[in-house]
Order: C-alpha cells, then sequence, then structure tokens
C-alpha cells in the first residue's frame, strides 16, 4: 500500500511539470505515449540509403511538436543538375505507394548542385506520431515519381 501511495504521489508531481500525450496507430494497434515538459519537440532522423545502385545517400533531420513539423533533407551523390522530388511517406522502404505525410506541395523540390549535393526543407502543420513507421523517399524526377532513388527510416 505504501508503495502505491508513493507512486501515485510521483505521478502527480511529474503532472505538475509534464504533458502526456497519446495517440493510437488504428491499423498497427501500437500506442505512442509522449511523456514530457510542455511544449517540447521531439527530434526526427534518418539515414537515406541508394536505392537501384542510383548512389543517392544522404541524411533527413527535424523535429516534430505542437501540430508543426519540420524536415531538412539533404543527399549526396546525386547528378549535377537534377531535379529530385522528396517527401516523408508512412510504411517502411520498400512500401508499395505509401502515403505522403502531409500535401505533396509542401516538399519544396531538391536542385542537385555542380557537386552531386541537393538540400531541401518542408513544413508541415501536423505532428508525427511515434506509433506509427515513417520513411523519407527520394523520387527520380518530377516525371518519374515511381522509381525511388534513395530511401530512409525516419526515427524518433
Amino acid at each position: 500500500m505504501r508503495i502505491a501511495t508513493i507512486a501515485v504521489a510521483l505521478l502527480a508531481a511529474a503532472a505538475c511539470s509534464r504533458t502526456v500525450k497519446v495517440q493510437t496507430d488504428p491499423s498497427t494497434g501500437k500506442a505512442d505515449v509522449d511523456v514530457g515538459r510542455a511544449g517540447a519537440m521531439e527530434g526526427w532522423n534518418g539515414s537515406l540509403r541508394p536505392v537501384g545502385g542510383s548512389g543517392i545517400s544522404g541524411m533527413a533531420r527535424g523535429t516534430s511538436g505542437h501540430d508543426m513539423t519540420m524536415v531538412t533533407v539533404n543527399v549526396t551523390g546525386a547528378r549535377p543538375g537534377a531535379q529530385l522530388p522528396w517527401h516523408v511517406h508512412e510504411g517502411q522502404c520498400g512500401d508499395a505507394s505509401p502515403p505522403i505525410v502531409g500535401p505533396a506541395s509542401a516538399y519544396p523540390m531538391m536542385t542537385v548542385g555542380a557537386d552531386g549535393t541537393a538540400t531541401a526543407q518542408a513544413h508541415l502543420n501536423l505532428d508525427l506520431n511515434e506509433a506509427k513507421s515513417y520513411i523519407v523517399n527520394v523520387h527520380a524526377s518530377p516525371t518519374n515519381l515511381g522509381t525511388i532513388v534513395s530511401c530512409g527510416d525516419y526515427n524518433d
């Protein structure tokens, strides 16, 4: 009984300085339970790996919280001058047609420089849900979105 009383007191004290947010992914049944400082942002990142021998790799980093997600993607090994569309998707690398997170128009095109590198940043008006899996896909071109040239798991 004494332990239960202490546990309740600790939870009550934590509730004074922390927020608890619970989201459940209906497709997997996984729960995203965030216990953190009120107003704290979550960090996300992923390593992009070449797909289909493209040689394009890179990193994706960002933050999510307060109904807003910001993602920055950097790639290397691309053809100079290429235009590379990219998106955060629900799912895992290799999934057939995973849904894009947020509107496709929120993701600006990456234009590859003379050194084979490119960077782009997207701002989305939503939070990412830890109960879901996310990836960052880099597509071959604006007219060939079906070909993925780089993909990486986007983890918190």
